[in-house]
């Protein structure tokens, strides 16, 4: 149930209004609180991603070496604290930033304010990294990650061996 709750966005008040009162929300909350940490997450991110590439079908698009990384525009309520109007995209609201492999599948994900430098999160997607089955070799960016620092920093982190970038 409490996987249902937070999977749907439907919150533990709502969820207790559909569920006529049987379960209050402090019960169906109070797993949720306990468990569902943001180094939990990552991990179950790095977990599904083992899993996914034990398919046949994530084979047939490549072995997860070579990256994509990019941000989406994606409208919101004006009362967001991520929320800002973006001069590159021309919108209102906030930037789904994601690394993406080349066997189709979101290895890194973060939802950002538009004015922020996407490059940073290179370096926090290649830091959070936590699939076994998956070396990232190769990173291809737009102009916000061609840029000399990211570049330095990336080989930085694959000679120290801070995490598992291909050498």
């Amino acid at each position: 149930m409490v996987t249902f709750t937070y999977g749907t966005n439907m919150g533990p008040a709502q969820m207790s209004r559909h569920l006529r009162g049987a379960v209050s929300p402090h019960e169906i909350s109070a797993p949720g609180n306990k468990h569902i940490t943001a180094n939990n997450l990552v991990k179950a991110s790095g977990d599904i991603t083992d899993e996914y590439m034990t398919l046949d079908v994530a084979q047939m698009w490549g072995d997860g070496s070579r990256v994509g990384v990019d941000g989406t525009q994606i409208d919101t309520w004006d009362d967001n604290l991520l929320a800002e109007t973006s001069v590159r995209y021309g919108g209102y609201g906030g930037i789904a930033y994601r690394h993406i492999a080349d066997s189709c599948i979101a290895l890194f994900s973060r939802f950002i304010p538009c004015g922020v430098w996407e490059a940073v999160y290179v370096f926090e997607g290649l830091l959070d990294h936590q699939a076994e089955s998956v070396t990232i070799e190769q990173i291809h960016g737009d102009t916000q990650g061609q840029s000399l620092p990211l570049t330095a920093g990336v080989r930085v982190l694959r000679d120290r061996r801070w995490c598992r970038v291909g050498q």
